[in-house]
């Protein structure tokens, strides 16, 4: 992943090793950072709130049934499902069964010409050789 990855936390190569049995041999360290920010703001949350849920309950230490309702607490959060093939079938022919709108022509915009459109192409390749001067823009 990256050359300092010797002096990286061990959360960091633990990161790395997931990545690299997913087969990701190389990623910006960024990404490395970006996930174990993640991974600490999401169980650190989790832990928070399964802390709520023991005092609630008037016991001292988390127990897992604590954990699992807060880890269900945060899934619709954090993970949210795509929504089902059947449903985006339906949508998608209602939209599509509508035809598309045909413009009048006093409605449309008219485009200049290329010649005097900025988007003309106004660039010349010049040899290195080449004794014309270059305008700077």
């Amino acid at each position: 992943m990256s050359s300092g990855e010797n002096l990286a936390p061990r959360d960091a190569k633990v990161i790395s090793v997931i990545l690299r049995s997913l087969g990701i041999e190389e990623c910006e360290p960024k990404v490395i950072i970006q996930l174990l920010e993640f991974a600490y703001k999401y169980s650190t949350e989790v832990l928070g709130d399964a802390l709520l849920f023991s005092k609630h309950a008037n016991r001292t230490q988390i127990n897992s049934s604590d954990v699992k309702l807060a880890l269900q607490t945060k899934v619709g959060k954090y993970f949210a499902p795509p929504p089902p093939r059947q449903y985006l079938a339906e949508i998608s022919s209602m939209t599509n069964s509508k035809p598309l709108s045909v413009p009048d022509g006093e409605t449309l915009i008219k485009v200049p010409p290329l010649s005097s459109a900025l988007l003309s192409l106004d660039y010349e390749v010049l040899d290195k050789d080449s004794d014309k001067k270059r305008r700077i823009y």
